[in-house]
């Protein structure tokens, strides 16, 4: 049946014979999605050439606002071809072909970008693929596809609108399902690859992307912000955060060089900074004593390092930048630590050739690298430490724990941020038939964002497919892993429509949590409530809804309201920044539809901690002193639930004893 479905895909694909191309070719790496690989011979990411045939790759200016890699992923048996950078670079890079078959090409910065190149034999044809090149065709029951049949069910190649259609989940307006449940506030979208008419960048050349904004009561789509007022300066919208009074929402372009400074409520780019290479995600510093509390971290995909930039009354600027581990490093999608944010969790997609990269800790506000976990394809923990790509961060029994998702290995790595150790991997990715375990080359599926719920109870991992192949366990070839944080194990599959890249959590109107999905290649967002009857499980964990973001745009065809990826629900209900915003309630710094907000919060979704962010500091001005032991005393004195440090639900001499020795601990990190 699987082998009949790449069959029946496989009229999406190419004709390829003899008379296709002929010659040697070039093909220029772009922004453009579906093409970011473009052949000058056919305008798309596919080419054909003849044994001992060459392709030229160009990475400039011309096409691409930011540096790539070109990276050979699947060649034929016996080829010695190689392709491959231990850096993003700008130039050209030279393949000669020496067998005849397909080569598929990645870039490691911008992993869905590819590129096919169909190598003919002596009589003019390009052989099928076997399942020794690319083993998930052996998952499919099958030795060997057809070229056409590979290439007709490839995702990440959809030059034109056709090819979008054919490939991708475009849904119409009535497909909309909304929750029963309303959430609370907005959710906002890059729908990084949403066309736009005269979105441009300095040279004149159209970049693609759009916010959409989702009003999380009704499920309806307010309003979308584009990069016409961006000066040229917008390209790939990837990832948000906000203040920490919800006005302001900063964006990055992952295929650009800036963040953007965005009002929320006009929609109006209110600034632009350049602040390197291929900027992914963004996060302000939530600590309450941090020196640096607000100040965003940036980190550069296509460099090494992590940027802090300010943006306050003294104006919008970079303050600095260190590097995220040894060497080069890449790193992608960071998070703080909940509550006081003093340490980020960095992965560092790739540090040299191949696919083999790092998960790093640093100090917050220094930069200084506390540690650094390196792939070792010889450690059975740390060779799983391929393509580490987005880590989500959490408390979970009063124990600081990330998630770290493996692009390449298939795995979310655990970590213990305290002891800074790893504790295990949890398999996300499923073959054709339904095995977990395996490798990129064995699933092509690669799991992407993987945020830790508020509550501190759920992980969603999501995890997108580079083929239309379905799984017979979710009927998708997308989807959600669902991770019990209790048992670090997978209790729930869910299916997602095409390109499953974003996730994040908002706040349930009532209480709980909507884990939030977008999906790169559809034009759909999908809701997940991972407990719907409260009971505690998610293995009854469920799609909830369906919201099309499609919003008619003038000139964007089917591509409106597509490339989902970067997702950011307003209110930030994790610890650590719902706070701040729950303190500004009332005092006139909000805006009344803020307010609004922090109204329809329950009491544990306004304060999700384990409790205060260092309890031997009493008196809260974050320093341990003798005034400690004074405001603890009166507070015992007044019979203060506060003073209750033991937890027995008595005022006692052993609370005396319980401050002491939680006092000579110090302050957790």
């Amino acid at each position: 049946m699987r082998y009949d479905h790449f069959r029946l895909a496989a009229a999406a694909g190419l004709a390829l014979s003899a008379s296709a191309f002929a010659g040697d070719d070039t093909i220029r790496l772009s922004d453009a999605p579906g093409n970011w690989f473009r052949s000058d011979a056919t305008g798309t990411p596919f080419t054909a050439v003849d044994v001992g045939g060459e392709i030229d790759f160009v990475i400039n200016g011309c096409c691409t606002n930011t540096r790539h890699t070109v990276t050979l992923l699947v060649k034929p048996e016996g080829s010695a071809a190689s392709a491959d950078q231990d850096q993003s670079q700008n130039g050209n890079i030279s393949v000669e072909f020496d067998v005849p078959g397909v080569y598929v090409f990645v870039c490691k910065i911008h992993p869905y970008m590819t590129a096919v190149v169909g190598v003919r034999d002596a009589a003019g044809f390009i052989p099928p693929v076997s399942a020794a090149s690319l083993p998930f065709i052996g998952h499919l029951g099958a030795p060997s596809l057809p070229p056409e049949a590979v290439l007709g069910v490839v995702t990440t190649v959809a030059a034109s609108d056709a090819d979008k259609a054919a490939k991708w989940d475009i849904f119409p307006p009535t497909a909309t399902i909304r929750p029963v449940v309303p959430g609370v506030g907005e959710v906002w979208i890059d729908a990084q690859f949403e066309r736009v008419p005269g979105q441009a960048d300095s040279q004149g050349v159209a970049k693609p992307g759009t916010i959409v904004v989702l009003d999380a009561e009704t499920f309806t789509v307010e309003r979308e912000i584009n990069g016409l007022a961006a000066d040229g300066r917008w390209n790939n919208p990837h990832n948000m955060w906000a203040s920490f009074d919800l006005d302001t929402v900063y964006n990055t372009n992952w295929f650009g060089q800036w963040l953007n400074r965005i009002d929320r409520a006009s929609g109006q780019i209110t600034g632009t900074i350049t602040v390197g290479q291929a900027p992914t995600h963004v996060i302000n510093d939530p600590g309450r004593c941090s020196p640096q509390q607000g100040v965003l971290s940036i980190p550069l995909s296509a460099g090494n390092d992590i940027v802090k930039v300010v943006d306050d009354a003294t104006g919008f600027y970079i303050i600095g930048h260190e590097p995220t581990g040894e060497g080069r490093n890449h790193p992608h999608g960071h998070w703080l630590t909940c509550g006081q944010g003093a340490r980020t969790i960095v992965p560092n997609v790739f540090k040299g050739l191949g696919v083999g990269g790092s998960i790093s800790i640093l100090d917050t506000v220094s930069g200084e690298v506390l540690r650094e976990f390196e792939f070792d394809p010889q450690d059975p923990v740390r060779s799983a430490l391929q393509m580490p790509i987005a880590a989500g961060e959490c408390h979970v029994n009063g124990v600081h724990k990330a998630y770290v998702a493996n692009g390449a290995s298939g795995f979310v790595t655990v970590i213990d941020v305290d002891a800074m150790q790893i504790t295990g991997n949890i398999p996300v990715t499923l073959t054709p038939d339904d095995q977990t375990g395996f490798a990129l080359l064995h699933t092509l599926q690669v799991p992407i964002q993987t945020p830790v719920s508020p509550d501190e109870r759920w992980v969603a991992t999501a995890v997108f497919s580079i083929t239309t192949v379905d799984r017979a366990s979710t009927g998708a070839a997308d989807h959600v892993a669902i991770i019990d944080t209790a048992t670090d194990q997978v209790v729930r599959f869910l299916p997602t429509p095409a390109g499953a890249h974003g996730v994040n959590w908002g706040a349930k109107l009532g209480g709980g949590y909507y884990a939030y999905v977008t999906a790169q290649h559809s034009n759909a967002l999908i809701v997940i409530d991972p407990d719907p009857n409260g009971d505690g499980s998610a293995t009854d964990a469920a799609v909830v809804g369906r919201i099309v973001l499609a919003n008619t745009s003038p000139g964007a065809g089917v591509t409106d309201g597509t490339g989902g990826q970067g997702v950011k629900p307003l209110p930030m209900t994790h610890d650590g920044w719902i706070q701040k915003a729950v303190a500004l309630a009332g005092t006139g710094a909000l805006s009344p539809e803020v307010e609004g907000w922090i109204a329809a919060l329950t009491p544990g979704q306004r304060d999700p901690s384990d409790g205060p962010d260092c309890p031997p500091d009493f008196d809260r001005d974050c320093k341990l002193t003798l005034a400690d032991f004074g405001a603890f005393q009166t507070a015992f004195a007044l019979a203060s639930p506060r003073a209750d440090f033991d937890g027995d639900g008595r005022l006692t001499l052993a609370d005396f004893g319980a401050f002491r020795t939680a006092f000579a601990l110090g302050c957790p990190d």
